[in-house]
């Protein structure tokens, strides 16, 4: 007869630490996701004035962090998001 030990992973609830691109997506997830709410669009109308796709809003809004850049400007423009905000991500600290 063949005994089997199952050992459980320690790792498992363990969350691992967000590169700096992850934590920046994150932050610019927000961001948008707020924006969004604050000037009243949903996804697919956010999406139908950027010439993007609901589910290509959905991505940023969840911070996914491949996303090309002309797509995140054309959220960015729709959205009235400035510089000034995307500067602000740079400058809080990563948490």
């Amino acid at each position: 007869m063949v005994t089997v030990d199952l050992f459980e992973q320690e790792d498992n609830n363990v969350e691992q630490e967000k590169s700096p691109l992850e934590v920046m997506a994150e932050k610019r997830s927000q961001i948008i996701f707020k924006q969004r709410m604050s000037v009243g669009l949903t996804q697919s109308e956010l999406a139908e004035r950027a010439n993007v796709t609901q589910k290509t809003v959905s991505r940023i809004e969840r911070g996914d962090s491949k996303v090309r850049e002309t797509t995140l400007q054309k959220v960015y423009e729709v959205l009235g998001i400035t510089e000034k905000h995307l500067e602000a991500l740079k400058e809080q600290p990563n948490t």
